[in-house]
């Protein structure tokens, strides 16, 4: 049972390094967009390393442990998100309108 679980953490880890290259756009911008710090440290790669990675990384989001891995790590994000904004207005209960303003995001994906 440990030694599973040891694989899955392992898993987990592997796919959160990997899967930006999932989401990375072609080009060398380093500004301040969202996927500039994934560029950044994967320019050193040559393009055929980037296509291996992603092909591995496609690979990986396959196998059903990473996947139930996959779930349980957005639930537990969704959890965090709703308990920080709770948490915030119990801090402050006037940030509620500022709190409404701000979209949900990723709300698909959590479902």
């Amino acid at each position: 049972m440990k030694i599973q679980s040891l694989v899955r953490i392992a898993a987990f880890c592997a796919v959160a390094q990997i899967a930006p290259l999932a989401l990375a756009q072609n080009g060398d911008q380093t500004d301040g967009t969202a996927g500039a710090h994934w560029r950044q440290k994967l320019a050193n790669l040559s393009p055929a390393e980037r296509q291996q990675l992603k092909t591995a990384h496609q690979k990986a989001m396959q196998d059903p442990a990473v996947r139930a891995a996959q779930i349980k790590m957005r639930a537990a994000h969704k959890e965090f998100r709703d308990a920080m904004r709770a948490s915030m207005l119990k801090a402050d209960p006037t940030i509620q309108p500022v709190l409404n303003k701000i979209p949900e995001g990723r709300a698909h994906r959590d479902s």
